[in-house]
């Protein structure tokens, strides 16, 4: 009944309220369920945000989704569609909403709860009768029949993935997510606070939900958790199933042919297991492994079974077939993407960054000012022997630079309409959840022609995006002297004007140790004792110029504002003339977001003298004692059926900073320590359980510059009395490839690595004889 004027009305008010007002309060519900329960319980609510949902839209090509489509229609046909892309192409839904749609994404992610207990994948053919059960080897005709075959062959037509894009000419940005679990896996390494799966494709990717689940949670994939059956005999159970053999007998069935192969039940769901042996540019054909563990885990990263490992094959041909049809998709519609602005690879393989490579992808949208591209780089390479035998094999991430630095720099980099990038490694870092993996296997930026050789800073060995404006870069390390000249270049020579870092470490200064001290210049005064490093710290003298190649001395050099060099200058010379810096430079901004230093194995041309002598905050230090004591605990616990790499330019965190460089970027630059007021505190929960006492200790954060902070003739700068002075460093002792050198003593470098990562020469008797190659 309608209110009367003047009465006071308690219900719902009905078709009264903005449709701004829901739009805005679902933006504040992190959990999709939480907005699926109320367009359940209020209808108004579910009509005004029809459309909301509908700007954005990611279609995963999963198998369990294509399970709930798999299904006849009937009145129209028989045919049962293979993927969710065919059934939405044969039906009208897709159609009605495809003009409201803003922003589409395609999406075929293998999880890890897949990956330990695949479905049958009918590579065996099994027949019941009253003689006996039989199995043998299926035909590849009736592998074919498989649903993750029928998929790939439905995704390698292209008609669902075509019909989807061309549909969707409304779009503001286009969007790819693959993840074939051929990275570093967690296994049962896991966070409660911070569960498995991939990250939004649209969204905040350090999002951590605000929820804890206990350790024997079952909805956790992977965890530890005790199953009622082996994985081989649930499997042989679906498979009776599948051939007609009632439930209630299919446990006598299996006992009868348990007797009828003459073993046991132990025998019968043993499941074989082997670890993937080192690089084969490292050892040729030769099998080198560490030494085999039990474990009760389904899943342990270092030891697959045949069928997870035949699972990761066919997965590779389906996500080809996959990204394929994107990319013909794309470009056969793209005259209609008038409105198209952001290609967005959320996720990637790196064995598969040469699909990707297609001059007319790239030049074919012109539209298109944004790329974002997240990269998963491989940790193992699947191998067919032959139609019924599949190997793995550890390859080295860093192998992955070579395929994106050709991607950047020969397909995104080369269009003159792409002006902004984003680019990330998808693999260990200080977001990645795990003991074992938070903080570590942090690969060097794409930016290098010749990857191995990290201090080379010749413009001949650097990738130089020239029409790139805003350059956004994520969990990746440099050597300072190749940040340098690469961001210097960029922004003097060429377009750059905006730079965004996130999670990105220099290394120590480079350094020739055959030619060059391994010193500091003996001027450079250590911090006083007792001094906590704040920008009101009220003791003179307390700044000094920064070291060469530091954090400090790189972003003074870049800063579109005033430097530390200056301020210098005027507290020791308060009565002369302000010294000017002349720089020259496009960049007007840089953003920070918890950088600081990394460390890497190979030692040999980068220096650690700045972190030795620095100590945590008495504060933390026994958190860190306790914490390094539970981290031994937890590597002895997990680190036989973890994966471990021997690439010798996987870095790990440097967690502290020199508390007279934190002062100088506090003091000059604005920027402020650790993570508070940068991440939410869900992430500091997340860390702590992964042994980190102090997340973000070590790290600093903010913004230099702004619109403002260009000249009137658009160059960064320092105006003021005098004559200007250049403020540059020269990197001309480290432009030049020095192959020779880094082959010098590389031998016993790897060697010692493998040793201290459990491969013992005493498990393999041809340990000794191995071959340096591109390691």
């Amino acid at each position: 009944m309608a209110s009367l004027p003047g009465a006071a009305n308690n219900g719902w008010p009905l078709d009264r309220i903005p449709v701004e007002i829901f739009t805005h309060i679902a933006k504040f519900l992190p959990d999709r369920s939480d907005l699926k329960n109320l367009r359940l319980v209020n209808k108004e609510f579910n009509r005004k945000l029809h459309d909301h949902f509908f700007k954005r839209v990611v279609i995963n090509v999963n198998l369990k989704l294509n399970a709930a489509f798999n299904i006849p229609r009937p009145g129209l046909d028989d045919y049962v569609p293979a993927n969710i892309t065919e059934y939405l192409m044969r039906s009208d839904s897709f159609r009605s909403i495809s003009p409201q749609v803003r922003r589409i994404g395609l999406a075929l992610e293998l999880s890890e709860q897949e990956l330990a207990s695949p479905e049958d994948d009918g590579h065996e053919a099994i027949e019941v009768r009253e003689w006996g059960i039989f199995r043998w080897p299926a035909t590849i005709e009736r592998r074919a029949e498989t649903r993750i075959a029928r998929l790939t062959q439905s995704l390698e037509s292209a008609r669902g993935v075509s019909y989807i894009l061309a549909n969707t000419t409304e779009v503001r940005e286009i969007a790819l997510s693959c993840d074939g679990c051929l990275g570093y896996l967690q296994g049962p390494d896991l966070n409660p606070y911070q569960p498995p799966g991939p990250p939004p494709v649209f969204g905040d990717p350090n999002v951590v939900p605000n929820t804890v689940r206990t350790t024997m949670d079952l909805s956790l994939p992977s965890l530890k958790v005790i199953f009622d059956r082996p994985y081989k005999l649930e499997l042989m159970e679906a498979k009776l199933a599948a051939v007609g053999v009632h439930r209630k007998v299919i446990p006598l069935e299996i006992l009868r042919l348990i007797r009828f192969e003459k073993t046991t039940m132990e025998g019968f769901t043993r499941e074989d297991r082997w670890r993937a042996p080192l690089p084969r540019s490292r050892y040729g054909d030769m099998q080198v492994t560490r030494s085999p563990r039990d474990y009760d885990y389904r899943l342990q990263p270092d030891q697959l079974t045949e069928t997870q490992a035949r699972l990761l094959f066919h997965y590779i041909t389906t996500h080809q077939a996959l990204i394929q049809a994107f990319l013909l998709s794309v470009v056969d519609n793209s005259s209609s993407y008038t409105r198209l602005t952001k290609i967005n690879i959320a996720r990637i393989p790196s064995l598969h960054i040469d699909l990707l490579c297609r001059d007319d992808f790239w030049s074919g949208l012109p539209g298109v000012e944004e790329v974002s591209l997240g990269v998963v780089p491989d940790w193992r390479e699947v191998i067919e022997e032959n139609a019924y035998t599949i190997t793995t094999r550890q390859v080295y991430p860093t192998a992955a630079l070579p395929k994106v630095f050709r991607l950047l720099e020969d397909y995104i980099g080369a269009q003159s309409h792409i002006k902004k990038l984003h680019f990330e490694w998808l693999c260990g870092g200080e977001f990645a959840a795990g003991w074992l993996q938070r903080e570590k296997h942090i690969l060097p930026a794409p930016f290098l022609r010749k990857h191995r050789l990290v201090i080379h800073s010749g413009v001949d060995n650097l990738l130089i995006l020239p029409h790139i404006q805003h350059l956004s870069l994520k969990n990746c390390w440099f050597a300072p002297n190749v940040f340098y000249r690469i961001i210097h270049t960029m922004s003097k020579d060429f377009s750059l004007e905006t730079l965004d870092l996130e999670s990105v470490s220099l290394t120590g200064p480079p350094i020739f140790r055959g030619d060059m001290p391994d010193v500091d210049d003996p001027g450079y005064e250590t911090w006083p004792l007792g001094v906590w490093p704040s920008e009101a710290s009220p003791i003179p003298g307390l700044l000094q110029e920064p070291l060469p190649l530091s954090w400090s001395h790189v972003i003074d050099m870049l800063t579109p504002g005033e430097t530390i060099r200056e301020r210098v200058f005027a507290e020791k010379f308060p009565l002369d003339p302000p010294l000017r810096i002349k720089k020259e430079l496009n960049l007007r901004k840089i953003t920070f977001k918890s950088c600081g230093y990394v460390m890497i194995p190979d030692k040999r041309f980068v220096s650690k003298r700045r972190f030795l002598g620095l100590y945590y905050p008495l504060a933390l230090s026994q958190a860190v004692d306790q914490m390094t004591q539970r981290y031994v605990e937890r590597w002895r616990e997990l680190a036989g059926c973890m994966q471990v790499n021997t690439d010798r330019h996987l870095g790990y965190i440097f967690p502290l900073l020199n508390p007279r460089e934190d002062y100088s970027l506090q003091k000059v630059h604005g920027l402020r320590p650790g993570w508070y007021g940068t991440y939410a505190w869900h992430l500091f929960r997340a860390a702590q359980e992964d042994g980190i006492p102090g997340a973000g200790v070590g790290r600093f954060s903010g913004t230099i510059g702004g619109e403002e902070s260009a000249d009137s003739s658009g160059r960064g700068g320092v105006d003021g009395g005098g004559e200007p002075q250049p403020y540059e460093f020269d990197t001309e002792d480290f432009d030049f490839a020095y192959e020779e050198d880094d082959l010098d003593g590389l031998h016993e470098l790897l060697h010692s690595n493998e040793i201290r990562l459990g491969y013992s020469p005493h498990n393999n008797p041809f340990f000794p004889n191995m071959d340096d190659g591109d390691n």
